[in-house]
């Protein structure tokens, strides 16, 4: 009892020494401390809800609140996030019990609508109802993907025909919605397409449209004619083909100004290059014949020799051409000399060597390029001489080609830099005021430590005063001691002081206090 005596004496002590700061300071300090542990305590007993689902269909929604009324369920709707909260214990064993539901169903209908088919439904319905579970079914898979949020699939089966020349084919469309932030690529488009044209009889992949909710055509990153043609055929650019030959330029512009800034610095290179790519589709077919290398001659095939010889006495074979020679009956001299005839005659056939071919140009080939490089000359260090020497090794890194008619500009001349310099006096500055303000709030942080330190050098001692005053035996303080140290009256109070004062008066001076204390009770009669 007595140790809780003394230290509540020491700490009335300690609070009478203290300003009026530094009690405002403890009571602000525990005020934030109770508030804080109040809110902790407030949070921690209150209900914390999670998500059960977000994201969902109006039919969904409702029919998810339904259920959660009719069980009693508490539980809270997110308009900007769309999505329902409840107490999270208990958000597992509810998704379970919905999914047992068949809930939610992502606001398609898939094969389920044949359990409740009715009797007698025509084929015109049956069809139809086909048709509805196939595009759910298709919308349910596709929305598993991580880029799509939603999907809708339309898909048209047109009825058998008996001839294939009447015969239409089936068509099928998909509306995609992408998460936030998500992108879709050439690979995801062309999977969603093949799942869709193997999930349907007749449907082919070219038969497959797929676009999302910004009405972006996403089909046309897979098709084969999307990058060099129009969707309707025509040689116009697309913005595709601009943006190949964007990049293509981005890639040449990158390439010589790296080069150019490991040789001048950092920024002193600009570099521009305009690329005109062919997209034009060519194809040419050659036939070419041409003989045997190595005889000259093409192959022989067929050969045909026929000859012919005659020796004996008689008249000339074939003679003068002439009367005398061609009448029957006219008079010709037929002396009688030694003849002989001889004919011969060969034909060979050869086979005819030929060479056949077929060339595909390939399209995005470069058919015209045109490039303008400008160095920072700051020094006028670079002469005629060096600029051909850069201009060959430019043309060479960016693949130049006279016979193609390509352009290259290389320029000479100094930069300016205002802006640079602007730029750099404002950092200049803003490191200067940051550099003051953290002088001056170090500063201030200095002076609050020294003040404190101040204090309680002060404060100690000032009790090791009382200290020694309480070790004499409570010696009173005399008025030249609390002159000199009037912390000592700041501890002890000045009612204790003002009382061991007039204590050791009243030792000391007994006459004159019995004197004072008689007038006090014959004025009070």
């Amino acid at each position: 009892m007595d140790s809780l005596r003394h230290w509540f004496a020491s700490f009335l002590t300690f609070w009478a020494g203290l300003k009026l700061w530094q009690r405002a300071s403890i009571f602000l300090a525990i005020f934030l401390v109770l508030g804080g542990l109040g809110a902790l305590i407030f949070m921690t007993g209150s209900t914390s809800y999670e998500p059960l689902y977000a994201g969902l269909e109006v039919s969904d929604q409702a029919a998810i609140v339904d259920y959660l009324k009719e069980n009693n369920i508490p539980y809270r709707l997110d308009p900007n996030a769309n999505a329902i909260l409840m107490p999270g214990g208990a958000v597992y064993e509810t998704r379970l019990t919905l999914a047992q539901m068949g809930l939610p169903k992502g606001g398609t209908t898939g094969f389920e609508i044949f359990d409740d088919s009715a009797m007698g439904m025509s084929e015109f319905q049956q069809r139809i109802a086909y048709t509805r579970a196939i595009e759910g079914e298709l919308a349910r898979t596709i929305s598993q993907m991580q880029q799509v949020e939603n999907a809708r699939v339309s898909v048209v089966i047109p009825e058998q025909r008996l001839f294939l020349e009447q015969q239409k084919p089936s068509t099928a469309s998909v509306l995609l919605r992408l998460r936030q932030g998500a992108t879709i690529g050439p690979t995801q488009v062309k999977s969603i397409i093949h799942l869709v044209a193997h999930s349907v009889d007749g449907l082919e992949p070219d038969a497959v449209t797929v676009v999302d909710t910004n009405g972006r055509i996403l089909s046309d990153m897979v098709s084969d004619s999307m990058i060099m043609y129009n969707p309707d055929g025509t040689n116009s650019v697309t913005s595709v083909q601009r943006e190949l030959e964007r990049q293509h330029e981005r890639e040449l512009e990158n390439k010589v100004r790296i080069m150019l800034e490991q040789v001048y610095g950092p920024g002193t290179a600009v570099v521009r290059v305009r690329i005109d790519l062919d997209f034009d589709k060519r194809t040419s077919s050659f036939v070419e014949y041409s003989p045997n290398p190595e005889t000259g001659t093409g192959v022989p095939r067929s050969n045909q020799r026929q000859e012919e010889s005659y020796t004996g006495q008689g008249n000339p074979v074939n003679g003068n051409p002439g009367t005398t020679t061609n009448i029957p009956g006219y008079a010709i001299n037929s002396t009688q000399v030694q003849s002989e005839y001889n004919k011969s005659d060969s034909t060979t056939n050869y086979e005819i060597t030929t060479r056949k071919g077929d060339q595909i140009v390939t399209p995005g080939g470069v058919r015209r390029l045109s490039a303008s490089v400008l160095i920072d000359d700051k020094y006028n260090e670079i002469n005629d001489e060096r600029l051909e020497a850069l201009q060959e090794v430019i043309a060479s890194s960016i693949g130049f080609s006279k016979e193609r008619g390509d352009s290259l500009v290389v320029r000479a001349m100094r930069f300016s830099t205002a802006f640079a310099d602007s730029m750099a006096e404002e950092l200049r500055q803003e490191r200067m005021w940051k550099l003051i303000y953290g002088s001056v709030a170090a500063g201030i942080v200095l002076l609050i430590v020294l003040g404190s330190l101040y204090a309680w050098v002060k404060m100690k001692r000032a009790r090791l005063a009382i200290e020694e005053i309480e070790a004499e035996g409570k010696k009173v303080p005399t008025i030249q001691e609390m002159l000199t140290s009037p912390d000592l009256l700041a501890f002890q109070g000045e009612m204790a002081v003002l009382e061991e004062q007039l204590k050791a008066y009243a030792k000391s001076h007994p006459d004159e206090i019995a004197t004072l204390v008689n007038e006090w009770l014959s004025m009070d009669s």
